[in-house]
């Protein structure tokens, strides 16, 4: 009888294991061949640059984490996981865990001036040396973007 339970509980461990999917992980960007998905411009500042993979597997790339933004906001994808670059380390961290500041003068290749940072400790301390506001990203998801850009740009998607 044990060895039926042992052979069973085998099987089944190998089952599972099959059946659980690796973490999706950032798809390589081809720096000025690749564009962003809202605004169709070619991806030129990797730094700046996000992306998501949606649950079908497909990378949908962004020039600028505002252009990301934007597509969260008119689209509600379904998505696997999303990646921006750490403002510091210039890493790619979890969107869905990350902390933002908009300043208007952080660069940003769209003018949206966003900023990731992998956790509030580090937004706030960005924000001890500079000028700006912190936003979690369900705040961020929720701003108005209109807002966010420089005066004179009028970027449009």
């Amino acid at each position: 009888m044990k060895l039926k339970q042992i052979i069973y509980m085998s099987c089944l461990t190998i089952l599972l294991a099959a059946c659980t999917s690796e973490a999706a992980k950032p798809v390589d960007i081809r720096q000025n061949e690749d564009s962003c998905d809202v605004c169709h411009m070619g991806i030129e500042e990797m730094d700046a640059a996000a992306q998501m993979i949606l649950k079908n597997g497909k990378p949908v790339l962004f020039d600028d984490i505002g252009c990301m933004v934007e597509y969260f906001q008119k689209e509600k994808p379904e998505y696997e996981a999303a990646f921006v670059h750490d403002y510091q380390t210039k890493e790619w961290i979890s969107f869905d865990a990350s902390w933002f500041v908009h300043d208007q003068n952080i660069a940003s290749p769209m003018s949206y001036g966003i900023a990731a940072f992998h956790s509030e400790e580090d937004a706030l301390a960005f924000l001890e040396e500079h000028e700006g506001e912190a936003y979690s990203k369900d705040d961020l998801l929720n701003a108005d973007l209109n807002s966010f850009k420089k005066p004179g740009m009028k970027h449009s998607h």
